[in-house]
């Protein structure tokens, strides 16, 4: 029975023992017997407000708490609000662990969110993608398609960043960028259903490209209708990025590019199917936040 029950029928047995019965016990456990109250419980009642005078549970101590209401005071003006606060740092401090104040934090309704990083913008991009990306919403809620994102990430020997030139040499741009699409396509998709969807790169919408995507059947999305520099909508990103991680964890390095490329594919079979598409699941509600609110909103949330 649970504390609140417990002690609202021991006020309702002494109460009746009182003022009903007139302290005559065998009429109050008679009439607690019919409600199918145990006697033994009855007599318990009885017995615990004569010999105690009181009435329900006693306060009971627990376990001491290790932060005082004055610390925790201190604590909350510390870190409330507060922006490169170290929590790990700041609990010896207190001469608790981290997991105590974090839980204490979250009992006075204080929670780590993580910022996100918003991209630049220009104002012509602000006025346009929420216009773009309520078109590509409702584009994507009238339609049944089998959405498949264009993106790249360059992999190094070491966590480094990519120098700026990002150039490549081919003799042929159109098949370099499009070379594995129509096999993907047809391996994996119904063509008729799939809507290609790539960044913007002036590449993707070389005459050369949207000629091979028409000759193919191909639906894309069309460039006034793709909103530029929403990464929050386009979680392939978020997914290279995970994936990144993983590969360099613990400061991890390749010697050689095929060890480079064993560790991608491995790693990239360890990331939770249930969470990619997750984050895929949500392509429609981020393009609605942008349409709405605009892209600085729709990091923000």
């Amino acid at each position: 029975m649970a504390r609140i029950n417990r002690e609202q029928l021991q006020k309702q047995v002494v109460q009746h023992y009182i003022n009903v019965a007139n302290k005559q016990k065998q009429v109050t456990v008679n009439h607690f017997l019919q409600e199918k109250i145990p006697r033994q419980t009855i007599y318990s009642i009885i017995r615990k407000y004569e010999e105690s005078g009181y009435i329900g549970d006693k306060p009971r101590s627990g376990r001491p708490k290790k932060l005082s209401r004055g610390q925790l005071t201190r604590l909350k003006r510390l870190i409330n609000k507060k922006t490169g606060i170290s929590l790990r740092r700041l609990a010896p401090r207190f001469k608790v662990s981290y997991q105590t104040s974090s839980n204490r934090l979250k009992a006075m309704g204080i929670k780590y969110y993580k910022k996100q990083r918003a991209p630049k913008y220009t104002d012509k991009q602000l006025e346009e993608i929420p216009t773009r990306a309520r078109r590509l919403y409702r584009m994507l809620s009238n339609n049944d398609f089998e959405l498949i994102m264009d993106n790249e990430k360059y992999f190094l020997l070491q966590d480094q960043s990519v120098p700026t030139n990002r150039g490549f040499y081919t003799s042929d741009k159109r098949t370099t960028a499009l070379q594995r699409l129509m096999p993907f396509v047809t391996s994996y998709h119904n063509k008729e259903k799939v809507l290609f969807w790539p960044d913007l790169a002036s590449s993707h919408y070389g005459n050369n490209v949207l000629q091979y995507l028409d000759q193919n059947d191909v639906q894309f999305v069309d460039k006034k209708f793709n909103p530029q520099n929403c990464p929050q909508a386009r979680p392939i990103e978020t997914l290279w990025s995970i994936l990144k991680n993983m590969v360099y964890d613990e400061g991890w390095e390749a010697k050689t590019i095929n060890q480079l490329r064993r560790r991608i594919a491995k790693k990239l079979k360890e990331i939770d199917i249930k969470v990619v598409q997750q984050m895929f699941s949500g392509i429609r509600r981020q393009l609605r936040k942008n349409a709405d609110n605009g892209p600085y909103e729709a990091c923000s949330s």
